[in-house]
């Protein structure tokens, strides 16, 4: 794969392989909303997912059935990285955002289906709006989840409140904190 061209004002789609599955992801990298283009970072965290997965700590059989919500989903990939592992994934974002992972979803979801005769081992992805600090929007994605997710998620200082704000109200004692700064899974302090 050419990494080059993820993030050029030419590349309306990607395709790569993932576990063992072709995903293909639009983008709009004209877009003024960042979150309709596929950063480097999401990337780097299902190829990390990818490789621990045969290591024990992400494997299949440890992570099947597991709550999974992502953060500034965007076009969805590390959603979609953490339901080929088995886990139900919620990828969230702002409403603006929603149609192309929405797009995204439903692509991949039935492309996966299509070519896996054993879909029991993929777990589920759905989309929901959540602004960040939103009650109401928290509140529809019935928290605690097991694991929460973010790719390149903080770009302006302003957005840190209401996001640990929102992680706060999505965790439970027991939930893991995924991000590309660590790639390794936090317990989250209450």
């Amino acid at each position: 794969m050419d990494y080059d061209r993820l993030n050029s004002p030419s590349t309306s789609a990607i395709s790569l392989e993932v576990m063992g599955h072709r995903l293909h992801i639009a983008q709009d990298p004209n877009s003024k909303h960042l979150g309709t283009t596929v950063w480097d970072a999401s990337m780097v965290f299902v190829k990390f997912l990818e490789k621990n997965s045969r290591k024990g700590r992400f494997c299949p059989s440890k992570m099947k059935g597991k709550r999974v919500i992502e953060l500034g989903a965007g076009c969805g990939l590390a959603g979609f990285g953490m339901a080929l592992l088995g886990c139900d994934v919620t990828t969230t974002d702002q409403v603006e955002v929603l149609p192309l992972l929405i797009r995204n979803v439903e692509r991949n979801k039935s492309w996966i289906s299509q070519s896996n005769s054993d879909s029991g081992s993929i777990g589920s992805i759905t989309v929901a709006e959540l602004d960040w600090g939103n009650k109401e929007h928290i509140k529809a994605v019935e928290p605690p989840f097991d694991y929460i997710i973010g790719t390149d998620v903080v770009y302006s200082e302003h957005l840190l409140q209401p996001l640990m704000e929102t992680i706060t109200a999505l965790s439970g004692p027991k939930t893991k904190i995924l991000d590309t700064r660590s790639v390794q899974p936090q317990s989250m302090k209450r």
